[in-house]
C-alpha cells in the first residue's frame, strides 16, 4: 500500500513525483506552522524594520568612520538578536526532520526502489545523471515555502 503510493503516477509523470510533491507540501507546511507558533513575529518585525534603517543609515555614513563604525556595531547587534529568534524554531524541528528524512530515504530508496526522479541526459559532477527525492524534496519544499509564508503573513 505504502509502496504503492510511493510509486503513484499520472499523466506520465516519473514515478515518485506525485507523492513527493504531496510529503514536500506536508511537511513544508508543518514546519511553517511551527515557525510561526514559536517565532515572535511582532519583535522580529520590528528587528528587521531597525536593521532596514540601519542599513540606510550605514550607506549614508560612509565617510565618518566613527559613525559608520558605532552603526555597524548597531547592526551586528540587531542581526544576532533576530538569529536567537529564528533560532528557537529551528532547534524545535531539526531533531524530527532528521527522522523524517530518514523515513522518506527508506520509502524511496529501500522500499519503493527510486532512485532517480528526474533524470537528464548529462553525467554531471557530484550530482550525477539525475534528481532523487531529496532533490526533489528541496525544490518543493523551496516552493512552497515561498507560497505558504506568503499566504501565513510570515
Amino acid at each position: 500500500m505504502l509502496e504503492e503510493f510511493v510509486k503513484f503516477s499520472i499523466f506520465g509523470l516519473p514515478e515518485g513525483l506525485i507523492s513527493m510533491i504531496i510529503f514536500s507540501f506536508l511537511i513544508t507546511l508543518v514546519l511553517t506552522l511551527l515557525y510561526k507558533k514559536f517565532i515572535n513575529k511582532e519583535k522580529y518585525d520590528e528587528l528587521k524594520a531597525r536593521q532596514k534603517e540601519l542599513r540606510q543609515k550605514i550607506k549614508e555614513s560612509k565617510n565618518e568612520p566613527e559613525k559608520f563604525a558605532q552603526l555597524q556595531k548597531e547592526m551586528m547587534q540587531a542581526s544576532m538578536e533576530s538569529m536567537k529568534l529564528t533560532m528557537k524554531p529551528m532547534l524545535i524541528t531539526f531533531i524530527p526532520l532528521l527522522l523524517v528524512f530518514g523515513g522518506l530515504k527508506w520509502l524511496y530508496m529501500d522500499l519503493a526502489k527510486i532512485g532517480n526522479i528526474f533524470t537528464w541526459g548529462v553525467n554531471l559532477p557530484i550530482v550525477g545523471n539525475g534528481g532523487g527525492w531529496l532533490f526533489c524534496y528541496i525544490v518543493f519544499s523551496l516552493i512552497f515555502s515561498l507560497i505558504l509564508r506568503k499566504k501565513l503573513g510570515l
